[in-house]
């Protein structure tokens, strides 16, 4: 779950308080966060997430930094990464800090590795949306996990042919097994999510659906803001579902401990419900990244 801390919702913190008891277990209970450097260098975020006790893995937030024309300093990120090192997680040996990558730069990105291990760090490296496939071959054949990136302007299509492409050909041995740990930034849509042996993946959706009125049910958008424009389009809001609908609905948000009644009004509410939605839709077909296994289809001789 990408951005809670930048968002400002730290456990005991102001927006926490205001949280029903139900909601304040579903905020406890979130195992996985991601952090952006470039939002949370600043001592406050450390010593939010230092007094939760929590540890975050952490994107060195290079493309955020390059949207806005910041450079962000290498030798200040791994100092960082190293005087902080208890609030990064870390997974078997591997601190869970992203390179500092080079946007649109394949070779920039792997010097970036290169400079920060000379500097003491060594983190997961960084392959890219259409980058040149060798890059990603030398990684996996040198590191035990990985992340991929540059796919979140990409459509979902044309992910999922490059994708094919990348886990069968680069990623997974003979039987479709994972190579290595394999992170995806910025991958949440549930056919990506469920068709490869992720380690793990991240995105910001459950704050971004919320803000726009929305929670998640059944693995798909559904507009409940009591201010949403949507409640005068036929079918777009619960207002003007059938009654049939409102109920199986109310009855999926009642079981998690919410009203739809405050999921209208409270945004903070759709932020916790959808942390839960999130959580439990990863739940349900997850398992042991290393029990799982990507088997292209193949298509037949005319399809």
């Amino acid at each position: 779950m990408a951005g809670l801390y930048t968002s400002n919702f730290n456990i005991n913190g102001k927006i926490f308080n205001r949280l029903t008891d139900a909601e304040k277990a579903h905020r406890r209970g979130v195992e996985y966060i991601l952090e952006s450097y470039h939002y949370i260098h600043r001592q406050s975020f450390v010593d939010k997430i230092r007094r939760d006790n929590e540890t975050v893995f952490l994107d060195s937030g290079a493309f955020s930094a390059f949207t806005k024309g910041i450079k962000v300093d290498i030798k200040a990120y791994c100092r960082y990464i190293k005087e902080n090192a208890d609030i990064i997680k870390c997974i078997d040996g591997n601190v869970c800090a992203s390179v500092l990558d080079a946007i649109g730069d394949a070779q920039g990105t792997y010097n970036n590795q290169m400079e920060m291990e000379k500097l003491g760090v060594r983190p997961l490296p960084c392959f890219h949306y259409g980058e040149d496939l060798r890059y990603l071959d030398w990684y996996v054949k040198n590191y035990d996990h990985i992340t991929l990136g540059g796919m979140v302007p990409i459509s979902t299509p044309q992910l999922l042919m490059w994708l094919d492409r990348v886990w069968e050909k680069h990623l997974t041995d003979g039987a479709g097994r994972p190579l290595l740990k394999v992170h995806a930034f910025g991958v949440t849509t549930p056919v990506l999510m469920k068709r490869y042996p992720w380690y793990s993946v991240d995105s910001s959706s459950w704050v971004q659906m919320a803000a726009t009125g929305n929670i998640l049910v059944n693995e798909r958008a559904l507009s409940v803001s009591d201010r949403s424009p949507s409640r005068k389009l036929a079918n777009q809001h619960f207002d003007n579902m059938c009654q049939e609908h409102q109920d199986a609905i109310s009855k999926i948000v009642e079981v998690r401990g919410y009203t739809i009644e405050r999921l209208a009004v409270e945004y903070i509410s759709r932020w916790v419900y959808n942390l839960n939605a999130y959580t439990e839709m990863n739940q349900t077909y997850s398992g042991e990244w290393f029990d799982r296994a990507f088997i292209r289809e193949q298509l037949g001789l005319f399809g």
